[in-house]
């Protein structure tokens, strides 16, 4: 079989645990997109939150970000689909996630907003925010300084990401979810849940990808370690798992490359296309 797209997701697959993309991979990805392979992000992610070496990289022509919300076409410099949580269902999703002890963010426009009073180090371990993960919130969050007067100017949410400090309350909120019909939701972390709009997933952006560059379920890759890749391993002809992938993740491929502080990229041109 000839594969003509590679999905993969950024966080503990592409990214090591540092959040930094090795030598090897971008030389991989280099190569892979020489044999006739698009490589294409599909990222929890939003827009400014994806490291520049990535959206500079002439070889990575699609973003797929926030879950699935937004698909960037880089050579068109334009977002080729967009589906967005309307005004409505924001007000009524933070009216319910306000009844939680959260830290949210709203994922508005390729820029993450949350509240200033949360951007620091005590809210970051009160919330059980990885380390890793820290620096990126310093470095891209635009501090409000209240999300409930900001709703009114939040006109293009792609995803809206909760953390928690309790995960009991995580669990009853992950349960209240299920009573709204005009969202989809996931998780890729323990202690929070991403929320976005209803028919927005990876596994559905990668479907609207390959219809919109002509490219069969049967010619696509995904790669990922958690719950918010499912649907993408659910959509794509070969899924793989990094080393490092979750339990769930694991169990539903038997195909498992190295974890993600390893050249992934090298490993799967090497393992699955060549």
């Amino acid at each position: 079989m000839k594969y003509k797209l590679l999905a993969c997701d950024l966080d503990g697959t592409l990214l090591d645990d540092n959040s930094n993309v090795s030598a090897e991979n971008l030389n991989a990805i280099d190569e892979m997109v020489k044999l006739g392979v698009e490589f294409a992000i599909c990222t929890g992610r939003t827009y400014d939150e994806i490291p520049k070496v990535l959206l500079d990289n002439k070889s990575i022509r699609y973003i797929i970000y926030s879950d699935g919300s937004v698909i960037l076409d880089k050579n068109k410099k334009k977002n080729i689909f967009e589906h967005y949580i309307d005004e409505i269902t924001n007000k009524k999703l933070f009216e319910l996630l306000s009844n939680y002890d959260t830290m949210i963010e709203f994922f508005d426009f390729g820029t993450p907003k949350t509240e200033k009073s949360k951007l620091n180090l005590k809210s970051y371990d009160y919330y059980k925010i990885d380390k890793y993960y820290i620096e990126t919130i310093e470095n891209t969050r635009l501090g409000i300084d209240s999300l409930k007067n900001e709703l009114p100017n939040l006109k293009h949410t792609e995803l809206i990401n909760v953390f928690f400090s309790d995960l009991d309350e995580r669990k009853k909120c992950y349960d209240e979810l299920n009573s709204f019909e005009t969202i989809n939701f996931t998780t890729s972390m323990d202690n929070n849940i991403e929320i976005m709009a209803k028919g927005v997933s990876k596994g559905d952006a990668l479907f609207n990808l390959c219809k919109l560059i002509g490219v069969s379920k049967n010619e696509t890759i995904a790669v990922g370690d958690s719950l918010n890749d499912l649907t993408m391993f659910e959509f794509a002809s070969l899924p793989i798992a990094s080393g490092n992938a979750s339990k769930k993740i694991k169990e539903i491929t038997k195909n498992v490359a190295c974890s993600n502080n390893e050249p992934i990229v090298k490993y799967i041109l090497e393992n699955f296309i060549k």
